[in-house]
């Protein structure tokens, strides 16, 4: 299933209206906090490392696990 129409992921907004583009930083927040690898791995490919890093370092709504484990990805890239 294509990453933006999971409604795991997205069950709070209108997947018809999600716009890859426009909605980029919450898109990648999401997908960080709550996809699976297969959503990890599109992200990535989507938005480009230093992208998807950047928006990583600025999350203040991650939980505590995921901070850790982006952080620890991002070799202490932002702070928890």
């Amino acid at each position: 299933m294509e990453t933006l129409q999971k409604v795991a992921l997205f069950w709070d907004v209108d997947r018809a209206k999600l716009d890859a583009d426009q909605s980029a930083d919450f898109i990648i927040r999401r997908v960080l906090a709550r996809g699976d690898i297969d959503d990890v791995h599109w992200v990535f490919s989507r938005y480009g490392k230093e992208r998807v890093a950047a928006v990583a370092r600025a999350a203040r709504d991650f939980d505590s696990h995921s901070a850790h484990f982006w952080k620890t990805h991002f070799e202490g890239a932002y702070a928890s």
